[in-house]
């Protein structure tokens, strides 16, 4: 190849790219009408859309809880049990937190919690009076005339009565699956493993309703760690109670027919009498044992439901949010407009992309 050819192929192709910008400059001046009103037509849809979501508010609340090693912060309480005659072995409560703190937020987002929350009393400043959360999210949620026109689904048809087994599993409808899955979207919960913190997040579209549940997500977090680290000294205290309900009653007996044997016979030496009252002595002695050593189990099983329990540090209570805190109704009205902006440019430009390669 000579050196005019190349020279004439690099001018070719410089005019190649000045017609190919040229081109875009043209279509860009040429369209840019259509361009505009097709981002203006964005701008406004994104405009309308903006303005018929509802205003969010956000309420936090941060605890510190307790994570448990070893055993020795009942130690005094365990020297004064030991002046009453009740031992409280060291093994006793040694032993690691029942459940790792990076689980808590998990809870948070369990079936069980979503149910107990729906039946719990909130106060809404949007509706002005008390309801349930339930009825609350219901009356947000509730279908425009024109949503209602496009919904399949019969408002005075009941949903059909699942069937009845021996295992009772846990069984929902469809509209409770629905209001579980809007509790879910609407409370979070975090832990930080630097500073072991736990925060309970509650979005809604009520401030004081916002605040509130983030209350009643955080008792309800604090008193199922609280059961499940309770649990088997609460067992072994119901189970010693009914124990020793039953001893006091032996030992009632027992003491009541040994006074009254010892009241009838007062005069009499015969040896009959004195075997008998033996042996109802002994059933009393062994009858006060029983009931003293229950006593003690009792007392020390209470000590240990006490131990257990975890202890859980209130950083930031939950407030009433001032401010809202979405939607961001500037960013989404941007967006629809590039968005209107983007698919104008791509719609005419590749029906002139089309028209240049048929020709």
């Amino acid at each position: 190849m000579s050196v005019t050819e190349s020279h004439q192929k690099e001018k070719s192709n410089g005019d190649e790219l000045e017609i190919r910008l040229g081109d875009i400059l043209n279509f860009l001046k040429s369209n840019r009408l259509k361009i505009i009103l097709w981002a203006g037509i964005g701008l406004v849809i994104g405009i309308v859309y903006a303005f018929s979501k509802q205003n969010v508010y956000t309420s936090q609340t941060t605890v510190l809880p307790e994570i448990q090693t070893k055993a020795g912060n009942l130690g005094n309480l365990s020297s004064l049990a030991g002046l009453a005659g009740i031992d409280i072995g060291s093994g006793a409560s040694a032993g690691t937190d029942a459940i790792r703190p990076d689980v808590y937020p998990d809870v948070l987002q369990s079936v069980p919690f979503a149910l107990h929350l729906l039946k719990q009393p909130v106060y809404s400043k949007l509706f002005g009076k008390e309801t349930s959360l339930e009825q609350f999210i219901n009356e947000v949620n509730k279908p425009s005339w024109l949503g209602s026109l496009f919904n399949s689904e019969d408002p005075g048809k009941a949903e059909a009565a699942l069937p009845v087994t021996k295992s009772k599993p846990l069984v929902i409808t469809k509209k409770q699956e629905n209001l579980v899955l809007v509790v879910h979207e609407s409370v979070a919960g975090t832990y930080d493993k630097k500073t072991g913190k736990i925060q309970v997040t509650t979005t809604w579209t009520d401030p004081i309703v916002a605040a509130t549940v983030a209350k009643l997500s955080l008792d309800y977090l604090t008193e199922y760690i609280s059961g499940y680290r309770t649990e088997k000294a609460r067992s072994q205290v119901l189970f010693l109670e009914s124990r020793l309900s039953e001893a006091k009653s032996r030992y009632q007996l027992a003491e009541y027919a040994l006074s009254k044997f010892r009241d009838q016979n007062r005069s009499l030496y015969l040896n009959t009498a004195k075997i008998e009252e033996q042996r109802l002595q002994a059933d009393y002695i062994l009858a006060q044992g029983v009931f003293g050593d229950l006593s003690k189990q009792l007392e020390q099983a209470k000590i240990k439901v006490a131990e257990d329990a975890p202890v859980f540090k209130l950083l930031e209570p939950a407030r009433v949010p001032l401010k809202k805190s979405g939607p961001k109704r500037s960013v989404l009205i941007l967006v629809f407009g590039f968005v209107g902006l983007f698919l104008s440019i791509l719609y005419y430009g590749g029906r002139q992309v089309i028209v240049y390669l048929d020709k």
